[in-house]
């Protein structure tokens, strides 16, 4: 079967700011409609890989794509910036001013005015803004911000949405919000998407494909279950959730496991690790029970607290669900 080209390429993207390299021949492909979640820790590059893809910014070496065609450096552009990708900054860049319906038409501006007004009214319903539609942006929360720049950005439909840390500082209510907008604009649009993120919950949650960065570089890339299940080192592993070690049979030999792959048992021939209930944490939706055994700790999950303190537990797993560093 043919493959269809990539929405937007990156080829040895390398960008230096001084002395410090803050990315390193980077190599991405988006396809199109495609989810692409940018993972790492503030300082990795995340932001400054958005800007070179959006053309708010030029790398020292490598090149990008969009659909097939080298983009010219940002240079020599007179307005930076690319019509077909938009990307959305942490400081939203909306008129404090005007009202939540009046930024968005803006985006629209050289439409009929029957079309403008249909289209304005769809974003607010697709973005959950119909409620604040006539309030003006200097007095919106952070999660309404997020979502006004998001309707505006998209107004015209762009064939790429950037978007820089999209759930960064929001309390949990806008969270739930923007993430089930998230959700229809994904259904709704097909548009392809690249969002940068430092939070492994968002970026497993909501992409295709994960990338992991770290320094500049891209360690990792694949689903989020590839990248979840098989990291491909012990940073991505601790990166990407919780994981437990174990120490091996030989000196400084080390294994990790994840806590969901862990279960007590009543059968001691199926024993692999006793110890004795250190601390039960309640996360919401689970249980976290900690054991120790000397210098030895394992977390595991349990969907109600039965376990006490002090007590004595069996632990079982399968080897295959060590991993070795």
């Amino acid at each position: 079967m043919k493959q269809s080209r990539p929405t937007l390429r990156a080829q040895q993207l390398t960008k230096t700011f001084g002395n410090d390299t803050v990315l390193s021949a980077i190599d991405l492909d988006l396809a199109p409609g495609e989810w692409l979640g940018i993972l790492g820790e503030s300082g990795s590059g995340k932001s400054t890989l958005l800007r070179i893809l959006g053309r708010f910014l030029d790398a020292e070496q490598g090149d990008v794509f969009f659909k097939g065609q080298l983009l010219k450096p940002v240079a020599g552009e007179l307005m930076p910036g690319h019509e077909g990708i938009r990307l959305i900054h942490q400081e939203f860049e909306l008129f404090p001013n005007q009202t939540v319906e009046e930024n968005i038409a803006y985006s629209l501006r050289f439409y009929e005015p029957d079309y403008r007004a249909e289209k304005v009214a769809e974003l607010l319903e697709t973005t959950a803004l119909k409620s604040v539609k006539d309030r003006k942006a200097k007095l919106l929360s952070g999660g309404e911000k997020q979502r006004t720049a998001i309707a505006k950005a998209i107004a015209e439909l762009p064939d790429v949405l950037l978007l820089d840390e999209p759930f960064a500082h929001l309390d949990n209510h806008n969270r739930r919000v923007l993430a089930d907008a998230i959700e229809r604009l994904r259904k709704r649009e097909k548009m392809a998407c690249i969002f940068v993120t430092h939070e492994a919950a968002d970026a497993l949650a909501w992409s295709d494909r994960i990338a992991v960065l770290r320094d500049g570089q891209i360690i990792q890339i694949g689903t989020p279950q590839e990248v979840y299940n098989n990291p491909v080192n012990a940073y991505v592993a601790e990166l990407t959730g919780d994981i437990n070690w174990i120490a091996g049979d030989h000196d400084k030999q080390q294994f990790y496991i994840r806590p969901e792959k862990i279960k007590p048992t009543r059968n001691p021939d199926k024993s692999r690790w006793v110890g004795n209930v250190e601390a039960v944490r309640f996360h919401g939706n689970h249980w976290e029970i900690r054991c120790v055994k000397g210098k030895e700790h394992l977390s595991f999950y349990r969907n109600k607290p039965d376990l006490a303190i002090g007590q004595e537990v069996h632990l079982t797993y399968a080897s295959k669900d060590l991993k070795s560093i």
